[in-house]
Formats: C-alpha cells, sequence, structure tokens
C-alpha cells in the first residue's frame, strides 16, 4: 500500500467515526422529567442541571383531599390541605441548578379520618 493510499484510508476511517458520533450523537443533558406512581405525578421542568419548577399533581381519576410533599435537591415544601384533582398542580418554583444526581420526589398524601395514607411517591432524577 502506497503512502497515499494509506493516508486516504485513515483519513476516510475517520471521517466515517466522525459522521457516526454526530448521528449518534449523546444522551441531552436535560432536567426536564416527568412520571407517576400510584396517584401521585411528578414533572420536573428545566434544562441540563438547572431546574425552574417541579410540580406534583393526581392521575386521571386520583382525586383527593390531603396535601403534596416535594422534597429532594435541598428542597423541602408541602402544599396546602385541599381538594386536589386531575389537572390541579402544586408546583415549587426552583430556578437554579441542582447537584448531577439529585433525586426529586412529590408524594401526595390524603387525608382520611385524622390521619394520612400515601397516594403514591413518584421520583425523578436530575443528571447531566
Amino acid at each position: 500500500m502506497s503512502v497515499t493510499t494509506g493516508w486516504m484510508l485513515r483519513a476516510g476511517l475517520g471521517l466515517v467515526s466522525l459522521v457516526a458520533l454526530v448521528l449518534t450523537g449523546t444522551p441531552s443533558a436535560e432536567a426536564g422529567a416527568a412520571g407517576c406512581n400510584g396517584r401521585t405525578c411528578i414533572s420536573v421542568e428545566g434544562s441540563g442541571l438547572r431546574v425552574e419548577r417541579v410540580s406534583a399533581s393526581t392521575t386521571w381519576n386520583g382525586d383527593f383531599t390531603g396535601h403534596f410533599h416535594i422534597w429532594g435537591g435541598g428542597i423541602d415544601r408541602n402544599s396546602a390541605t385541599g381538594f386536589w384533582g386531575y389537572h390541579q398542580k402544586y408546583t415549587v418554583p426552583v430556578g437554579r441548578d441542582l447537584p448531577n444526581g439529585a433525586v426529586l420526589c412529590a408524594e401526595g398524601w390524603e387525608h382520611v379520618d385524622g390521619h394520612m395514607e400515601s397516594r403514591g411517591r413518584a421520583c425523578e432524577e436530575v443528571r447531566f
């Protein structure tokens, strides 16, 4: 193999590798995530490690009277006690970067006959 042919072959393989990397990419660094567990859902809005807000809500047909608790990543907040129906959200403004790997959770607590019953705990991880 000549020097010119070897150089062209290495350059061509390098170009193919670069194109493959661009096309497959790397996972995006998004703080935005959502999920549900039981009758409680969590929504984390943001980009990268920056979290703008965290919201808790109920699932379809998961209405209850009680409160939500949102915690993790330096956040620890409880909503007012009240009726929580579908499409109603309890939102905590954050507006800052959280540590990579921080876990944010939302738990719904139904108030029943003088005690509280968990209606699900949904968690999402903030990662880069």
